[in-house]
C-alpha cells in the first residue's frame, strides 16, 4: 500500500476540524432560543417571537448538523484513500466557493488539488490495490 499524499492528508484532517468545529456551532446555536425566551419571558409578544427563533434556529442546526456530518464522513473516507470521499470533498468545496474569500481560497484549492492526476491516480491506486 502506498502512503498517503501528503496533501490528502491536510485535507482530511480539515475535514475533521471543520465537522467538529461546525458540530461544537450547532451548540451554541441551540442555547440561542433559551436565551431569547429568558430574556423576553416578561413581554406578552415574546409567545409569538420565541417559537419562531426557536424553530429557526432548529432548522440552521439541522443544515448544519448535515454539513457536520458530511465534513466528518469525507474527512475520514479521504483518511482512508476513499474515491467516494475525493468526489465528495470536491463537492463540500464547491460549497465553500460562496464563502468570500477565505472560503473561496480554500475551496479552490482544494478542487485543484483533488482533481491533480497524480492525486486521482494515488486513489485509483488505494482501490485496486
Amino acid at each position: 500500500m502506498e502512503p498517503r499524499p501528503g496533501g490528502v492528508l491536510v485535507i482530511a484532517l480539515y475535514h475533521l476540524v471543520v465537522g467538529v468545529v461546525t458540530g461544537l456551532g450547532i451548540c451554541a446555536l441551540l442555547t440561542i432560543p433559551f436565551i431569547v425566551g429568558v430574556a423576553a419571558s416578561g413581554d406578552p409578544d415574546a409567545r409569538i417571537a420565541v417559537p419562531i427563533v426557536g424553530g429557526i434556529m432548529v432548522l440552521a442546526a439541522g443544515f448544519l448538523f448535515l454539513l457536520a456530518l458530511a465534513n466528518l464522513l469525507v474527512g475520514w473516507g479521504l483518511w482512508h484513500m476513499r474515491e467516494w470521499a475525493r468526489i465528495a470533498a470536491i463537492g463540500l468545496s464547491v460549497l465553500r466557493l460562496l464563502n468570500f474569500p477565505i472560503g473561496t481560497i480554500i475551496g479552490g484549492l482544494i478542487i485543484w488539488y483533488l482533481l491533480q492526476p497524480q492525486i486521482v491516480a494515488a486513489f485509483q491506486t488505494q482501490q485496486t490495490g
